[in-house]
C-alpha cells in the first residue's frame, strides 16, 4: 500500500529534521571541543612562560626553585604538572605534583618551537602536553639543550565538554520534538484543502453533492474546475443518453400503432397490398429512427449548420405524416387541411423533420375534436409553421412548462410527456424555437420557428 502525502512528508521532514540537528550539534560539539582545547594550550604557554620566568643556574646548570608561584605545581597531583629533561631524556627537575606521576614516553619539541600533543600516563590518566625545546647559555661558548615538558590532566577539561554536551543534546531534542510537532500541525493544515476535496468527492459519489463547490487554494483551483467540468459532463452525457433512450421510444411509438392497426384480410386483395405496402413502410422508418437516434446520442450536437443539408420539401413531407396519422386515428374521422405550398423547403435532415412534425401531429390528433390545420409562412428570414387543433387546449399558465421533458397537460390520454420537449431539443439544435399559444380553432396552435439563413 502506497503511503499517504502526510506520512511521506512527515517522514522525509523529521528525518530531516534529526540529520540537520545532528550535524548542527556535531559541529557545535566539535568546535567547542576546539575551542576549549585551544584555551587549554594558552593556558600551558601562560604556564610555560612562568616556569621559564622561575629558571636559575647554577654552576653552569638550570636549576628551579624549590616551590614555583602557582600552587598547582606545589600541590600533589594537583593536574598541573612540569618536567624538565636533558639532552639524554634524563630528568633535571620534575615539580612537586609530578612527583607520583607516572609519565609514558615523551616526544622532544625542536629547539624554539611548541609541540603539543595528547597523551595518557601509565596508570590511564588523560594528558595534554606542551613541550618546548630551550637552549641554556650559562656563559659564553657553553649550550646545555633542555626539554620543558607542561602537562595537564584532561579530566576537567572532558567533564566540561560531557556537561556541554548533555546539555546541547538535551536542548537538541527537544527542539527537534518541538518542530517535528509543528511541522505536523503546519502539514496537517497545509494539506486539509486535500481531505476537502476528497471528503466532496466521496459526497458526488454518494449523491449529497453534485458538485465541487468548496474554497480552495489557487494551486487546486484547476484541478477542482476541471474535475466539475467532468463530473458535469459524464452527468450530461448520461442524461443525453437516458433523454435519447426516451426518444427513441417515443419515436418508435406511431409506426408500432400503425402496425398494430394493421388487419391483412386475405380476401380483400387490395387491402392486403396496402397493409403490406404500410408494413414496409413502418419497419424500413423504425430502422431509420433508431439509426438516427443512435447517431444523436453518439454527436454532442445534432445539427450545426443547417445549410449544409439537403432541402427537404415539407408539404410532401407533411401529407405522409397526415395519412399515417388517419389511420392510426381512423376512429375519430378527423378533418385535416395542410396548405403548406408544394414549393416550400427547409435545409435539414429529413428524419428530423420527421420527428418534429410526427410529435406534434400526433398531439394535435390526440387533443382534436374533428379538425387539425397546418399552415406555414415566412417573414423577416424565418420560418413559421403552424399546426392548430380544436381540442381543449392548453391552459397558460402550463404552456411553458409542457415543454419540459415528462410534463404533460393531458393526462386523459397515454404518453409520456416527451413528444413537445423532443421537437423542441431538435428545433434548438437548428437555432429555432417552438411556441405554445391559443388556437382560433378553440384549441392549441403549436408555432415552429426556423431561421431561414
Amino acid at each position: 500500500m502506497t503511503p499517504s502525502i502526510h506520512r511521506r512528508l512527515l517522514f522525509s521532514l523529521t528525518l530531516f529534521v534529526v540529520l540537520a540537528l545532528a550535524l548542527s550539534g556535531y559541529a557545535l560539539d566539535q568546535s567547542f571541543r576546539n575551542s576549549t582545547e585551544a584555551a587549554l594550550a594558552e593556558k600551558l604557554k601562560a604556564h610555560f612562560y612562568t616556569l621559564l620566568a622561575a629558571t636559575d643556574d647554577k654552576d653552569g646548570q638550570l636549576v628551579m626553585p624549590e616551590s614555583l608561584s602557582d600552587p598547582l605545581f606545589n600541590q600533589i597531583d594537583s593536574g598541573l604538572f612540569a618536567l624538565i629533561t636533558n639532552p639524554q631524556q634524563q630528568e633535571v627537575w620534575r615539580s612537586p605534583s609530578a612527583v607520583s606521576l607516572a609519565l609514558p614516553q615523551l616526544t622532544e619539541a625542536q629547539t624554539g618551537h611548541f609541540l603539543f600533543q595528547h597523551l595518557q600516563s601509565r596508570t590511564g590518566t588523560p594528558l595534554f602536553s606542551l613541550s618546548y625545546g630551550i637552549i641554556w647559555e650559562p656563559e659564553e661558548g657553553l649550550e646545555n639543550h633542555y626539554q620543558i615538558y607542561l602537562l595537564q590532566s584532561t579530566l576537567p577539561m572532558q567533564a566540561e565538554i560531557s556537561q556541554f554536551r548533555g546539555s546541547l543534546w538535551r536542548w537538541f531534542s527537544a527542539i527537534a520534538a518541538i518542530l517535528i510537532i509543528l511541522q505536523s500541525i503546519i502539514m496537517r493544515w497545509g494539506l486539509s484543502p486535500l481531505r476537502q476535496l476528497a471528503s466532496e468527492l466521496n459526497d458526488i459519489e454518494s449523491g449529497k453533492k453534485e458538485q465541487l463547490n468548496g474554497h480552495y487554494p489557487s494551486e487546486l483551483e484547476g484541478v477542482t474546475h476541471n474535475l466539475n467540468v467532468l463530473i458535469e459532463n459524464e452527468r450530461r452525457q448520461r442524461q443525453r443518453y437516458r433523454d435519447s433512450l426516451a426518444d427513441l421510444a417515443h419515436s418508435l411509438k406511431t409506426p408500432l400503432a400503425i402496425l398494430r392497426g394493421l388487419r391483412f384480410n386475405p380476401t380483400d386483395s387490395k387491402a392486403l397490398m396496402q397493409d403490406e405496402q404500410s408494413l414496409a413502410e413502418q419497419v424500413t422508418r423504425m430502422d431509420e429512427i433508431v439509426s438516427h437516434q443512435l447517431q444523436r446520442a453518439s454527436a454532442k450536437t445534432i445539427a450545426n449548420n443547417p445549410l449544409s443539408m439537403p432541402a427537404v420539401s415539407l408539404a410532401p413531407l407533411v401529407d405522409k405524416l397526415l395519412r399515417t396519422l388517419n389511420k392510426v386515428y381512423a376512429d375519430k374521422d378527423i378533418k385535416t387541411s395542410n396548405t403548406i405550398i408544394s414549393s416550400l423547403t427547409y435545409c435539414a435532415d429529413e428524419r428530423d423533420l420527421m420527428e418534429v412534425f410526427g410529435n406534434l401531429l400526433d398531439n394535435a390528433y390526440k387533443a382534436s375534436q374533428n379538425r387539425v390545420l397546418i399552415n406555414a409562412n415566412t417573414t423577416n428570414h424565418r420560418l413559421e409553421i403552424n399546426i392548430e387543433d380544436d381540442g381543449n387546449g392548453i391552459p397558460a399558465e402550463l404552456r411553458q412548462a409542457v415543454l419540459d421533458r415528462g410534463n404533460r397537460a393531458d393526462t386523459q390520454h397515454p404518453g409520456q410527456g416527451l413528444g413537445l420537449a423532443v421537437a423542441l431539443d431538435i428545433l434548438k439544435s437548428y437555432r429555432g424555437n417552438l411556441i405554445v399559444e391559443s388556437s382560433e380553432l378553440g384549441g392549441t396552435k403549436v408555432r415552429i420557428e426556423l431561421p431561414l439563413s
